[in-house]
């Protein structure tokens, strides 16, 4: 028996860095919208009693490091489950490209997981297994749209303001780290001050509200990144923005023929369009 589910990106339609913690990560608030760009993950059990991973499509790790082993260890040890399983991801979600990827498949592993053993877990015991794998990890749970603060544990479910809208993803042959995104942003705050903590619409979406802290490091240091920014601001978006920390660049379309005739412009980058998930 194997058990198939999808595993879909998220964009970030607003990310404001705040403070540093003592424990080294910062306080974000963030706005954190899913989206039907997907992975899919293949989980089946094996009689080895070990987790082994299988990369299809773009490649990615297949050892321990591996958000899915990492997930899946979590789960068989916390519920005592002595079988191994054999999770097969069939990537096309980029590595590093801001859309939690990763973070996601981690989920659907453990979503996964939950049917193929045929166990209930309740979403408090399930996000204190999520919110030890990485720090966007919980936001799959349950997906949609919510408002984030903290690391992006607390989490606050959100109407559905991006109903209406469509969304052209225009990924660059670009890996960004966000452990580095976040040493570059610390430079940056050397000489600049922070503004407050990003507070979420109720309603509707103001555009003018919305803003990447990461774009004021990622923009300088990958022209390319900034380009693309450039021309969907020039091309009828009504909003443009980094997701996450890079290096996915969006923009926010009310109308499918003005995503297609911008997405033409893009044709020596990966492109995808689209819709948010409820």
């Amino acid at each position: 028996m194997s058990i198939s589910i999808q595993s879909n990106a998220k964009i970030n339609l607003a990310l404001y860095i705040n403070y540093k913690r003592k424990d080294g990560y910062h306080d974000i608030s963030t706005l954190i919208q899913e989206i039907d760009f997907s992975d899919e993950i293949t989980i089946s059990k094996n009689h080895n009693s070990t987790i082994q991973i299988y990369s299809k499509g773009i490649q990615t790790p297949t050892d321990s490091t591996n958000l899915c082993h990492i997930a899946a260890k979590a789960f068989l040890n916390s519920l005592k489950i002595k079988d191994g399983v054999d999770i097969t991801i069939n990537k096309r979600i980029p590595i590093g490209a801001g859309l939690g990827g990763g973070s996601s498949n981690a989920i659907s592993t453990i979503k996964a997981l939950m049917k193929i053993f045929e166990v209930e877990i309740d979403n408090h015991h399930l996000f204190t297994i999520a919110s030890k794998i990485g720090a966007d990890v919980p936001f799959f749970i349950n997906g949609h749209l919510q408002y984030a603060e903290g690391i992006g544990h607390n989490l606050h479910p959100m109407p559905p303001l991006c109903k209406p809208f469509i969304f052209l993803l225009i990924l660059p042959k670009i890996s960004i780290s966000t452990r580095r995104a976040y040493t570059e942003y610390k430079k940056y705050l050397e000489n600049q001050t922070n503004h407050s903590k990003f507070q979420p619409p109720s309603r509707e979406l103001d555009w003018s509200l919305l803003r990447n802290d990461f774009e004021k490091v990622v923009l300088s240091t990958y022209p390319e990144i900034k380009r693309i920014k450039d021309d969907l601001q020039n091309n009828g978006s009504l909003f443009t923005s980094l997701s996450g920390s890079g290096s996915t660049m969006f923009g926010v379309y009310d109308n499918l023929e003005s995503v297609h005739k911008t997405r033409d412009l893009f044709k020596e980058h990966h492109t995808f369009t689209a819709l948010p998930i409820y």
